[in-house]
Parts: structure tokens; sequence; C-alpha cells
């Protein structure tokens, strides 16, 4: 693995206050608080969009490996995978394409500039050190910009306390795995700071389902935050993420039988990836205007090799310079605008950074009892596609004796084409800009989405039980997609259109319940058929219990259903089918003492035998124990 540099060290070590995390709700009378829907916080009970939140015990009972695998526990999230360990792993929201979710580490935007599509690898995502997820469904371009037409996840790690706390925490488990890692917080009201580091180490399986050679993966994490209050009204932080992986993964090539396709190669991959924020919070006043100034920075560089020869390498970097203010206008009024200045560059494919400049601002009102509506407007001028404006609008009401909420939203999106889209060289062109000037027919246009969506949630069993509905329409015109005949071509028209079913329930003091189910029908409408990769079926359910005030067992059931490949069959000439697939995990602690806790978990405890992208393995039953200490 490469070194981390002084540079990147010394940032991490001593970075900052982090960007100001939802309060967490642990005591069950308190109300959950999120502020990713709203890029502040605010009770979950006023949010109209649709948001989902997996919290920190949720991924230490499961025990989740890695984050991705978390998520594909929430209802209109569906995964793919090339693989295990390492693979690529993409994530989409309601059957829009990996690349148009914003994915954010403690609101830094970490989405890869030299990707195809500028999408995020979730693979070498650790959920050490995470101490909440959010995930909004559905177009988000007012407040989170061009790149937000499926959704906004947003990891947002531990912030440091008061005193001096840690944890230390090591796994070991199938295919030779060792994972080791921990955390240490602490400080002041006036300073504090967080720090983590996790490490994973793995022989792994083939990645190809028909190899038999192993392929290895090994990563290293750290994250660190501090936080400086210089005075009631003025606070200053620093946040960094560092990641480090090889990977093993099977390519495509001329098997045994003389037959071309997936098998066992001897090809690699390195990357690093690190991100940076400071921020400054100012309260003028006296507290109803608070203005956060920031500067945001990414990277990411990827390393190919083939039998330990270079063979590809790709380098993406964002910055972002960042204005929010939220005013209470009057009572019940409040006003959330901001300006951005974001310069993207993949220096792999054109050295020329692409810069897009935007203000935005949402007007809400919740000054009647259970109402909140909301309303806003964002503009983008995109230094290519010029200028384009979006908008939203949101309506919440919940009845006070029943507890029924109800919920309204409709929004719109805008994703231009990427920078390796322009350059991309095809079809006897130097790159996709010359082809549209030879061929203006053909020209790439930006991905345009308008969406909508009516939901509603329901207590019941006094309030130990809530059950929730949501109908979700989505179309997008002119999805960017690729032809081996003509590379990167537009689809004139997609539609997403589906049911989300959650339920969560405590059937005892010791024994909850939460499940969900996702019925989507994403189509190209251009075709008439499925879109490739979007199971129509998903569903999930984990039930925890404290089977005593020491030991506590989790067994959760996922159901992917079948879904088209993007590859077609050459004799039926039909696309061909990934079948449907269920697996169940089970995990299970143990508390030796106050501090030290045993761990132990059981993955596809059935040993399923399926596949998340055709051609692809996956784990059969594999056992992992391990212990955690906290002091």
């Amino acid at each position: 693995m490469s070194r981390l540099s002084p540079l990147k060290a010394l940032l991490v070590a001593t970075s900052a206050l982090t960007y100001v995390p939802a309060a967490s709700a642990q005591d069950e009378d308190i109300e959950e608080f999120v502020v990713t829907a709203g890029r502040r916080t605010q009770p979950i009970s006023e949010v109209a969009k649709s948001i989902a939140v997996l919290s920190e015990a949720e991924l230490v009972e499961r025990q989740y490996q890695y984050v991705v695998d978390a998520l594909q526990s929430l209802p209109g999230v569906a995964i793919n995978q090339n693989g295990t360990f390492g693979g690529v792993a993409t994530v989409t929201i309601r059957g829009g394409s990996s690349d148009q979710t914003v994915i954010l580490i403690d609101g830094v935007q970490v989405n890869d500039p030299s990707q195809p599509g500028g999408g995020f690898n979730f693979s070498t995502l650790d959920p050490n050190g995470i101490e909440r997820i959010e995930v909004l469904r559905g177009p988000q371009a007012v407040l989170y910009g061009s790149d937000a037409i499926g959704g906004v996840i947003n990891i947002i790690t531990k912030s440091g306390q008061d005193g001096f706390a840690g944890e230390a925490f090591g796994e070991y488990g199938a295919f030779e795995s060792k994972r080791i890692g921990g955390s240490v917080r602490g400080g002041s009201d006036r300073m504090n700071f967080n720090l983590s580091a996790s490490y994973f180490d793995t022989d792994g399986i083939s990645a190809a389902d028909s190899g038999t050679e192993t392929d290895g993966y090994e990563s290293l994490t750290v994250r660190g935050k501090v936080r400086t209050k210089l005075s009631d009204g003025f606070s200053f932080d620093v946040t960094t993420s560092y990641t480090d992986t090889e990977s093993d993964y099977d390519g495509f090539t001329l098997r045994d039988d003389f037959t071309y396709g997936l098998a066992d190669t001897e090809d690699s991959s390195k990357s690093e990836e690190f991100s940076v924020a400071g921020r400054a919070y100012i309260d003028l006043m006296d507290g109803r205007l608070s203005n956060t100034l920031s500067v945001e920075y990414s990277s990411i560089q990827r390393d190919n090799f083939n039998a330990g020869i270079f063979s590809f390498g790709a380098e993406g970097e964002r910055l972002n310079f960042d204005y929010l203010g939220v005013l209470e206008v009057a009572d019940g009024w409040t006003l959330t605008a901001g300006a951005q200045h974001e310069v993207t560059e993949a220096k792999s494919q054109d050295p020329e950074p692409i810069s897009t400049d935007s203000i935005f601002g949402i007007l809400s009102y919740d000054g009647i009892d259970g109402l909140t509506v909301s309303g806003g407007v964002r503009v983008d001028d995109h230094e290519t596609f010029g200028s384009t404006t979006n908008g939203e609008l949101n309506a919440s009401y919940q009845f006070e004796g029943t507890g029924t909420q109800i919920t309204a939203a409709w929004s719109e999106g805008f994703k231009a084409p990427t920078i390796f889209h322009l350059t991309f060289a095809c079809c006897g062109f130097d790159s996709n800009v010359a082809q549209a000037e030879a061929l203006p027919e053909l020209a790439l246009k930006p991905e345009r989405s308008n969406s909508w969506e009516v939901g509603f949630k329901q207590p019941f069993l006094d309030g130990r039980a809530t059950f929730g509905a949501t109908y979700f329409n989505q179309d997008i015109d002119d999805l960017i997609t690729f032809t081996f005949a003509d590379g990167y071509r537009n689809i004139a028209e997609t539609s997403a259109k589906g049911v989300e079913l959650e339920l969560t329930a405590d059937l005892t003091d010791a024994i909850n319940l939460s499940a969900n189910y996702t019925y989507n029908s994403a189509r190209d409408l251009t075709a008439d058929q499925q879109l490739a990769r979007k199971p129509k079926n998903e569903a999930f359910a984990a039930l925890n219990w404290q089977v005593t005030d020491r030991l506590t067992t989790n067994v959760s059931i996922t159901l992917n259903g079948k879904e088209h490949d993007t590859s077609v069959n050459f004799e039926t000439g039909e696309r061909e089918v990934v079948d449907a697939w269920t697996r169940v995990d089970l995990s299970a602690a143990y508390k030796l003492t106050d501090t030290i806790e045993l761990f132990g978990r059981v993955d596809n405890l059935f040993d399923e035998e399926y596949q998340q992208v055709l051609g692809y393995g996956t784990p059969g039953i594999s056992a992992y124990v391990g212990v955690r200490a906290r002091f």
C-alpha cells in the first residue's frame, strides 16, 4: 500500500471540528433530528422528502464490514457489485443511475470526477467511526446541485466530546479476513476532536464466478475532526478523510473453452481517496441568522495493473467554495439560501477543469402546528452547458390526534455530461466533442429529471410501531448511456414509478423489527423495456432480540428481485438476466464486562448461490468472530 503523505497525515491527525451533525435521539421520547433534508437541523416529522437514517447502533448490531451492505437495507436503494472484497460497488436510488447521486462525507462531496459518469465506488467505504448515514431519495438539485438527480447519501462521522473516550476492535474470519480499528475522542466545550482508523485485509474469493484463484483486498481508512469554539457566536472546524486500498480483480479474456468472457486474470488496482474541509460558523442577529463559510476539497487517484505492469490510471479533483445562510425571517418563516463555486478536474482525460457557479434559496413555513411547507429554486451556470434553473415544492402535515403524517413533494433535477463523456474517443473521432461538431444530432445533452411523490406515516400500538408508504414517479429525459456502436448517447425518455413500504415495531421490550419493500418499474420508454440492473422488487427485514442484559442477537433477510443485465445473449438476441436471490445473515454480541464485548456473525447463513452482477461471484456461508473494548 502507498504511504500517507506527511501533509495528509497532519490534516487527518489534527483535523477539525466537524460539519455540524444531526442530533441523535438516544432517548425514545426525544424526536429524531436530521440535517441532510434541508441543510439545517430539523425534526424528522417536519421533513416532507423521503429520508432514511442508519444509526451507529444499527451499523454495529448488524456488524457490517462495508457501508454498501448497510445501504442495501434501505427502501428504494439498489446495489450492484463486481464480486466482493474490493469489487467496484455502485448504489442506485429509485431506478436512477449510480452517477446521479451526490455522495457526501461530513458534507464534502466525494464523487469521482475522473469516472465516466462522475459516480462513486462504495467498495472502499468502511463503517468504522460513522455516527449515522442519511439517505435522501429523489431529485435534490436545489440544495445539492446538478449531480443529485437520484438523491443524496450523507455519511456523518463521529464528533468530539467533553472528556476522553474511545474504543478498539479486532475481527477474524472467513477467507483469512482480518479487520482491526478504533477511535479516540475528547476535549472540552471550547475545543474537541475525534480520530478514527481501521485496517482490513483478506485473501478474498475469485471475482469471476467461474474462477478458481482468489482476489485479495487490503484497505486503510483514517478520519479526523477538530472543532474550536472561539466565542458563543463563532466557531471553526476542519474534517478530513483518507482511504488507501489495493484490490485484485478479474477481467474479460479468451477463456480455456475459446470463448471470450470474464475469467481469472492478474489484474489489480490501487487507489487513494482524500477529502478535507474547513468551515467557519458565524451567528448574527441574536442567533436568528446562522452563516456557514466552507472550503471543501476532495481527490482520488486510481492506478490499474495487469501482471504488475501499469495499464490505466485516473486522477480527479473537486474544489468547492460554499456559503450557506439560515435566517429566521419571522415567526414560523425560515429562509435557507446560499451560493457555490465548484471546480472539477479529471487530469487523465482533460487537463482543463470545468467550473459551475450556483445560487439557491428555500423558504419554509412551520407556523401552524403540524404543518410544514417549503419551496425553493436554484440557478446553476455551467461553464460548458450554460445556465439552468430547477425548483422544488414540499409539504407535510401531522394530525395531532392520530399522529398520522401525510407528505407531498415535487422537484426537478439537472446533470451535465462529465469531462469523460465529452472527451471519450469513439467511432473514428478524437472525442465526443469532435463527433458532435461533425454530427450535431449526436451531441450529448444534459440529463433532466422531473419527480413527484406522496406518502404517509401512521403510528400504532400506542406508538410502539410505525407504518409508512410512499408512491414516487420520476421521469428523466436524455439519460446518458453507452453503446459500443455509438459511444455515449442520450436515451430520450426514461421513467421510474413505484411504491416504498416501511415498518418499524417494538414487538416487546426486548424485540424490535424493521422491514421495508420496494416495487420499482424503471423503464427505457424509447425502447419500451426495463432499465438494466434495476430490480423491480426488493425487500429487507431485520429482527433484533436483546436476549439478556449481556446478549444481543440480530437476524436479517435481504431479497433482490430478478434484473436484466447490460449484455445480450448472442444466441437468442435477448438481454441476459440475473436471477433473484435471498440472503440470510445472523449476528450476536455478548458483553463480558461493561467495557469488553465478544461478537460474531454468519453471513449468507443458508449458503445461497447468487450474483449481483452477471458473471461475478459472491461469498457462500462465512463466519467471523471478534472482540471490542470501550474506554
